[in-house]
Parts: C-alpha cells; sequence; structure tokens
C-alpha cells in the first residue's frame, strides 16, 4: 500500500508498506515506469521517507546542475536531507537493504521448500 511519496525532477520516490517491511521504489515521472531494480526496503518508516527525501532532493539538485541552473539552494537542501537521513538510520540502525536481497531470498526459500518436498 502507498503511503507516502517524495518528488524529484525526473522521479517519484515512493514509499509502500509491505510485510517486509517500508519499501521505496523509484517512478518516472513522464512514463509512470518503475525502476524496482533500485528499489530499497527498510525496516522503519521514518529511515524510508528520509531516504525518500533525500533521493528526491539529490534528483532535484543534479537535475538543475546538468540544466545549467543555480543550485546552491538546492546543494543545501540536498546537504540537509543526507545529515537528517544519516542521523535517523544511525540512530534506528536501519540503513535499508535492496529490494533484489527480498527477492532473492524468497526464491531460495521457495527453492528449499521445493527440495525438502519433493
Amino acid at each position: 500500500m502507498l503511503i507516502g511519496s517524495s518528488e524529484g525532477q525526473g522521479w517519484r520516490y515512493e514509499v509502500f508498506e509491505s510485510s517486509e517491511g517500508y519499501l521505496v521504489l523509484m517512478r518516472d515521472r513522464d512514463t509512470g515506469a518503475v525502476d524496482g531494480a533500485d528499489g530499497k526496503v527498510f525496516r522503519t518508516a521514518a529511515a524510508a521517507f528520509a531516504y525518500a527525501e533525500m533521493a528526491a532532493a539529490s534528483d532535484r539538485c543534479a537535475a538543475a546542475r546538468v540544466a545549467g541552473e543555480d543550485a546552491a539552494g538546492l546543494t543545501a537542501e540536498l546537504a540537509a536531507t543526507q545529515r537528517l537521513y544519516s542521523e535517523i538510520s544511525r540512530s534506528l540502525a536501519d540503513d535499508g537493504m535492496a529490494a533484489q536481497m527480498i527477492v532473492a531470498w524468497e526464491k531460495a526459500a521457495a527453492a528449499a521448500e521445493r527440495r525438502r518436498l519433493h
């Protein structure tokens, strides 16, 4: 279930609640396609939201730099979101993990169960 999102320039960083924790996925704002390869799973909602906001700030800052715009304000915002994410993830011991790890564990568990039953 989608519980929040942070808007970047080209990507929207969506936070989903799932049985494994809180999943942050990137969605292309132009096409609506989800980039599941870069998804990240967190145990806590606070760390997931802080990560999504940091990633969105990074996206906005990078887009401004590529466009040749003054990115001083966006750079300061990015630094602030990085500090906040660092504080939250350190205090909660929640750095997140690649969503691909969850998929790999599920496949391995399913394969082990098939071997056990046959």
